[in-house]
């Protein structure tokens, strides 16, 4: 029987990626875009099947904060804690993956708060994997830790949550923040990086979103970091999509679903 996972994008410029598209097709899915993206600016409503019909969550990231009150963002996130806890007519949880502002919404779902770093990353960052998150059975398949992230908002490990990993960031300030960059709450899992992204997505975003590099602050150099990101991803991203897919292959396991 086909398996269904609801997509949600929030801009246009940020997709599923090739890596994890194949390896759900690969598992049996169809994909159910939820494209919130075309309600902009307002971002009105969000409509989405009804959970019985569902079996995986992908909420993907963005350019609003978690904090913004959209209408379409404040149900989304009563939505995504629907699935993650299971609370609608005492249905089982559905498994949740959420991508960058789609972790953030997921703490925020989940009694967690997001709120600003002081700076901006976009770029390979290592993280510090906890002993939590090396222990886990689908985020221990990070071997090298080392991801791709965009982002200036972080976001609190919500109560019930387990810390998989962590970071530190420059502040604009020239100051340092530290901040968590995973979490895991049952079969739902929150990451503050990219694990989707591709090389030939990350081409499209440093054409699409090259003024972000300038939110990094007067530290970096806005041309220069967006070639070092993409010399230094060129490099790294068989090694990503590879340690990624096995992630998603073994969040599919665990739930259930391969």
């Amino acid at each position: 029987m086909t398996k269904q996972a609801v997509i949600i994008h929030h801009i246009a410029v940020e997709t599923l990626g090739g890596n994890f598209s194949r390896t759900l097709h690969d598992a049996g899915f169809s994909l159910t875009t939820i494209p919130l993206c075309d309600g902009a600016p307002d971002f009105p409503s969000f409509d989405a099947p009804d959970l019985s019909e569902v079996d995986l969550i992908v909420a993907l990231g963005g350019p609003m904060s978690a904090n913004d009150n959209y209408p379409a963002l404040i149900q989304e996130m009563a939505y995504l804690r629907s699935a993650a806890t299971g609370d609608v007519g005492n249905a089982p949880p559905t498994p949740v993956m959420g991508i960058c502002l789609g972790a953030q919404l997921l703490s925020r779902a989940l009694g967690g708060a997001v709120a600003p770093t002081g700076g901006y990353q976009f770029g390979l960052r290592k993280i510090d994997i906890t002993a939590d998150g090396a222990a886990d059975p689908v985020f221990g398949e990070i071997k090298i830790p080392l991801v791709p992230t965009l982002h200036g908002e972080q976001f609190t490990v919500p109560p019930g949550a387990s810390k998989l990993a962590e970071a530190t960031m420059l502040r604009r300030d020239g100051g340092y923040v530290r901040f968590p960059m995973a979490f895991r709450f049952g079969l739902s899992y929150g990451f503050q990086f990219e694990p989707q992204l591709t090389l030939d997505e990350l081409r499209i975003w440093n054409r699409e979103l090259a003024g972000d590099y300038a939110l990094m602050g007067d530290r970096f150099d806005p041309a220069e970091e967006a070639a070092r990101n993409l010399r230094e991803f060129e490099s790294f991203a068989p090694h990503h999509e590879a340690q990624m897919g096995k992630l998603l292959t073994a969040l599919l396991s665990q739930a259930g679903l391969s």
